[in-house]
């Protein structure tokens, strides 16, 4: 398990990690980001999708693990519903990472979800849109998000945040 870490320039610690391995795994998987220095683990997974990849127990296996889990499903290659309740989420994470905890995402691929939500985290730290993917692109070292409508949807949530 080897977390991307992405470069922010700053003392907060952001990474895209690979969805973890589950069923017998999981437990395994958990140690090694725990190792790898990850603190608060997000999953943007949809609860069927956790069970069909054998995550059930992540969050379980997180607390056991001394990591901070945190879920915020949205459905695979889309966007989140409610631009609140994210902007809210994002909050909650910006306020981890300050505090000097890391913030690790994964979705299903850790292309997609997993870097629309540490976009619009790195758009609320006063990055651009453009700058956040090109940093989350060098680190997942391959293009990120997967959609079109992905990019469309944080560059939206950008102009919400305030300076």
């Amino acid at each position: 398990m080897n977390p991307f870490w992405v470069e922010t320039g700053t003392a907060i610690r952001l990474a895209i990690v690979p969805r973890p391995r589950g069923n017998d795994w999981l437990e395994d998987e958990v140690t090694q980001m725990k190792r790898a220095g990850v603190d608060v683990l997000v999953s943007m997974l949809q609860p069927d999708e956790a069970a069909e990849l054998g995550l059930s127990e992540e969050a379980a296996l997180c607390a056991a693990g001394g990591i901070q889990f945190r879920s915020f499903p949205i459905p695979d290659r889309e966007t989140p519903p409610s631009i609140a309740a994210f902007a809210k989420f994002v909050e909650e994470l910006r306020v981890e990472a300050h505090a000097g905890r890391s913030v690790a995402v994964h979705c299903r691929a850790s292309i997609g979800r997993s870097s629309l939500l540490l976009a619009a985290l790195l758009t609320a730290e006063g990055y651009t849109p453009d700058d956040a993917f090109r940093r989350l692109t060098t680190a997942r070292g391959l293009q990120v998000p997967d959609t079109p409508d992905q990019i469309r949807w944080v560059e939206r949530f950008a102009t919400l945040q305030t300076p």
